[in-house]
């Protein structure tokens, strides 16, 4: 994927007339069955399908990329069920995560995609995966949070010489280099494991090398809090992570993705954008794609140069960006977004060029796209400093690092103790 779902464009996705289902209609009847059980639940082959689909929403997924995502979205449902099971047991009356956190979470989700609550429910029921799957999925990753919080929370001490520490080498390093990070964690309580986890680290970096999102692989196996946020931890100064990822930062290019190993586990980084010594502003977009869609995947060159046309009138006859937009609506064939609100150095380099002339109030040229003519139209645009982290936010961070080792160790200790089946076919996937 070329970062459209997560960055810029996010709209190619809904007026691109979705391929429909991701399931195969002519896949044998013989995996619609049980592929595994976990203790007393069950995985369906539609239930992993399901899932797959839902971690490709938005991008284009190759025989080769599945065939390496299939196996750890198995083993994350598998992990996911063992969660579930372990917190159930201990979770207080009404549960440990309320329909309204719940719900929440899945807005929020769909914010960070620059899409509303209902035009997600949109999008994921045009690649026919029920919105439940991922209420469900956020429903677990909230409950064993909240459980892991409870259990171990008082044995994690960060101390306030620590997070001094840390500010003061922060301010120590604010004048050099400041990084637009994306992070996801993978923890390793013991020795056993360490294995296991250095497997799954390198597969999906090689996910990453072969063109997968790096938000929907956050968001389906990092360890880390962020994963909510599809491992975006944003704007960091020097020293705010572990000094082998501070190191690690130090050395890498942008567009980069480096696997590094701390004390507490494994880290998938990704080097978005970084800014030169004593620069701390970004900048904030706020904007509305409208695009005139093709009919077929392969226009004609005819088809191409009047639509283009037809948008370059549209422009030209309008004064303002709400009377482009409702020259739009009132065409009845252009599609028009969700407002877009992202930062400018989140974007990937080829889109950021494109987008970074724009004022607010201005319209951009029309682009060709694979789906139609598309037209940016900037709606609000501010530039802001770079916050520097709270002590609240440090030992935060620290806190829920080492909550992540527990939770690792927790999870070992209850799979130990359950039955998990797998089908001849997938049993070489769940070790």
């Amino acid at each position: 994927m070329d970062s459209f779902f997560r960055a810029c464009f996010v709209a190619f996705l809904f007026f691109s007339h979705f391929s429909g289902s991701t399931h195969n209609s002519d896949q044998s009847r013989e995996y619609d069955g049980i592929i595994a059980v976990v203790n007393d639940d069950i995985i369906t082959y539609l239930d992993l399908e399901e899932r797959v689909a839902l971690f490709s929403i938005g991008e284009k997924v190759s025989d080769e990329l599945r065939a390496r995502v299939l196996p750890e979205v198995l083993k994350e449902m598998v992990q996911e069920k063992l969660k579930w099971q372990c917190a159930k047991k201990y979770a207080p009356k009404g549960g440990w995560a309320t329909a309204n956190e719940v719900k929440t979470a899945f807005s929020n989700i769909a914010k960070r995609n620059n899409l509303s609550y209902d035009s997600f429910c949109k999008l994921l029921e045009s690649k026919n995966v029920s919105k439940n799957t991922l209420m469900r999925q956020i429903r677990i990753n909230l409950s064993w949070i909240s459980y892991i919080n409870a259990r171990f929370g008082k044995l994690v001490n960060v101390s306030e010489t620590e997070v001094n520490q840390t500010i003061a080498q922060i301010k120590e390093k604010e004048n050099t280099e400041s990084y637009y990070v994306h992070r996801m964690f993978f923890p390793v309580s013991d020795n056993k494991n360490e294995g296991a986890v250095s497997s799954q680290v390198n597969n999906l970096k090689q996910m990453l090398l072969k063109g997968a999102d790096f938000h929907n692989l956050a968001r389906q196996f990092s360890q880390d809090p962020s994963a909510n946020k599809g491992g975006e931890i944003g704007w960091i100064f020097h020293g705010q992570l572990s000094p082998e990822e501070n190191r690690a930062l130090g050395e890498m290019s942008m567009g980069e993705y480096r696997v590094v190993r701390n004390t507490r586990g494994y880290v998938i980084l990704f080097l978005q954008d970084k800014k030169e010594a004593g620069l701390k502003s970004f900048t904030v977009l706020k904007f509305v794609q409208v695009i005139v869609p093709f009919r077929d995947a392969n226009p004609p060159r005819e088809e191409i140069e009047s639509l283009m046309n037809y948008a370059l009138d549209l422009k030209r006859n309008s004064h303002s960006c709400s009377e482009f937009i409702k020259r739009a609506k009132d065409s009845s064939f252009c599609g028009i977004s969700d407002p877009v609100t992202i930062t400018l150095e989140e974007m990937q380099p080829q889109f950021r060029s494109m987008i970074a002339p724009l004022q607010s109030g201005s319209i951009g040229n029309p682009l060709m796209t694979p789906n139609g003519i598309v037209t940016i139209c900037m709606l609000d645009r501010k530039t802001q400093q770079i916050p520097e982290p709270t002590p609240n936010d440090i030992k935060m961070q620290k806190t829920n690092e080492r909550l992540s080792v527990f939770a690792d160790r927790e999870i070992q200790d209850f799979r130990r103790k359950s039955e998990i089946k797998v089908s001849e076919k997938y049993g070489n996937i769940i070790k």
